[in-house]
């Protein structure tokens, strides 16, 4: 059933809700057990995401083994009756869930004492297991199919009923953690694409928040062993304010809206386009460029639900310069509109292995900078191979960037322009060093900005 523009609206304001909610609940501790009693909660609560049963495993890397944490939910069919009876006729808010001490109830039940006894070696698992491949491929898996809980440890397989479950990495900023796991055990409710997005940000604010307190007791030994209450507090308090960038759900979503926005607003402008055309091989054209912001749009929904927001998609062998002229296709309009003249210097056919849409990305978002900070003039745009690199120079003779804001320019949320989200640098400049390239800007005002790419050969 197609839902509405309200309907679409109204289910996007409650997920957003839904994020922010449990996201200030986990960042307003540095405590394990409460992250994670929010977390499970956040995962199993009827007015959250509402799953049947969820637990976490930490993963031991030096042993390679993974064991069970802490679990919640139901043992059996009677347990279900009973698990939230007494939140729920309460009527309580999600916010008083989120506060609720589940310790008392978690005891006496089956479901997370047989998580807890849970002690999985991977070496002793077949390469198709999924705890396994969690782990070894750090993917997120939707098992639809009863068949398949044959890839499974057997230690799982003997407390699981039939039903749909999800498995996830929990992720630090440096490595794994462990792994996630929820099933719709009882209600049957089919998990869909937009509860694997909400599992997946509430993993990665898991992830860090685990991570910050980790970093937090550390820290917290070392002032309280040497005397140095104060100055531990403000490294602490420094190291937080550099995790809060990326840690709160408003920037997450920030992020994502600053990924749709340029196909979006392609596929917008050609699409009116469209409607005006009698020539069909313009319509043609345009219809093209479409299905290709559309595609893009695709992949990087894809990013956003296998955790691979900077790491490559899909690895091929790109042509530079065919790349640079798809993306130049794109700004075709606005390049006209503002009379600004493109300058392909490309004297090689150079060709690099990487994820298309991501070199896609790092020409769009350079580009899109360069014609928003000019009218009238030229870009140039060259490629040549130097040492072991292929360097990409992109320089406009726009109004320039100021010296002070050099510095900061690559910084998340950090925009010199008026209502900018200041992520389209910083995302090139991830995008670069995941590729273990380097990024140098030049600038001077009034007189235009050079941005210089160096990517491995």
């Amino acid at each position: 059933m197609i839902k509405t523009f309200e309907e679409k609206s109204r289910l996007l304001n409650y997920e957003l809700y839904l994020l922010h909610t449990i996201s200030k609940a986990i960042k307003e501790t540095f405590n394990e057990k409460r992250i994670l009693n929010i977390t499970l909660t956040a995962l199993t609560a009827n007015g959250a995401l509402g799953l049947s049963r969820a637990a976490i495993f930490y993963y031991d890397k030096e042993k390679n083994i993974i064991y069970g944490k802490k679990g919640i939910g139901p043992f059996d069919e009677k347990e279900a009756a009973q698990i939230w009876s007494e939140l729920s006729k309460n009527q309580i808010t999600l916010e008083e869930y989120l506060q609720h001490n589940l310790e008392e109830e978690l005891a006496s039940q089956k479901f997370p004492q047989l998580i807890k006894q849970v002690i999985i070696n991977l070496d002793e698992l077949p390469e198709t297991d999924y705890f396994k491949k969690v782990i070894v491929e750090k993917k997120f898996f939707h098992i639809t199919d009863i068949n398949e809980f044959v890839n499974l440890p057997d230690k799982i397989k003997g407390f699981l009923i039939s039903s749909e479950i999800v498995i996830m990495p929990l992720f630090s900023s440096r490595d794994i953690l462990g792994i996630i796991m929820a099933d719709n055990a009882f209600h049957y409710n089919p998990i869909d694409e937009s509860t694997e997005i909400l599992i997946s940000l509430l993993s990665i604010q898991t992830g860090i928040a685990l991570e910050n307190a980790n970093y937090y007791n550390v820290v917290k030994q070392q002032y309280e062993e040497l005397k140095e209450l104060h100055n531990a507090m403000k490294i602490l308090q420094e190291e937080m304010a550099k995790q809060e960038r990326l840690s709160t759900i408003g920037k997450m979503a920030s992020y994502f809206i600053h990924e749709i926005k340029n196909p979006l607003v392609t596929i917008g402008g050609f699409a009116k386009r469209i409607s005006e055309a009698n020539d069909l091989s313009v319509i043609h054209r345009d219809a093209n460029i479409i299905f290709k912001e559309i595609r893009k749009m695709e992949q990087i929904l894809n990013k956003l639900t296998t955790f691979t927001f900077l790491a490559p998609l899909k690895t091929e062998r790109v042509n530079l310069k065919e790349v640079i002229e798809e993306v130049i296709e794109v700004f075709q309009f606005e390049l006209a509109k503002k009379q600004i003249d493109i300058d392909i210097n490309i004297l090689q056919d150079i060709s690099l292995k990487a994820d298309k849409v991501q070199i896609s990305e790092i020409l769009f978002n350079l580009i899109s900078n360069s014609i928003e900070n000019m009218n009238k003039g030229t870009i140039k745009i060259s490629a040549e191979i130097k040492e072991a690199f292929i360097k990409i120079s992109v320089q406009d003779t726009g109004k320039g960037i100021p010296q002070e804001a050099i510095p900061h320019i690559t910084e998340p949320f950090y925009s010199t322009k008026i209502g900018g989200f200041g992520l389209g640098l910083f995302i090139v400049s991830n995008i670069v060093e995941n590729y273990r390239g380097r990024l140098e800007i030049t600038s001077e005002e009034k007189k235009g900005t050079t941005v210089n790419i160096y990517l491995p050969i």
